[in-house]
């Protein structure tokens, strides 16, 4: 994930899969508040199945799902939000 001032990009296998401009995620609430613009945390979720994951049918559970680290970094003077 590349998370600029302008926008965020998700790579997989450095292949580009999606760029959100942040300019077009604000809240559709009265307050029109931009969630991208204030300190975030991640979750770590394993989804199974759907149009991306495929059929799990033949899937054996119980399954391992195992992180060994995640790491985050930011450019110096980026002035990202919660720095």
């Amino acid at each position: 994930m590349d998370w600029t001032p302008e926008s965020i990009r998700l790579h997989v296998d450095n292949t580009l899969m999606n760029t959100t401009l942040l300019k077009d995620t604000v809240n559709g609430d009265p307050a029109h508040v931009n969630p991208f613009q204030h300190p975030q945390y991640l979750i770590l979720n394993l989804a199974i199945g759907g149009q991306n994951g495929g059929d799990p049918s033949k899937t054996k559970f119980p399954a391992r799902y195992e992180v060994d680290y995640v790491r985050g970094y930011q450019k110096k003077g980026a002035g990202l939000p919660g720095s």
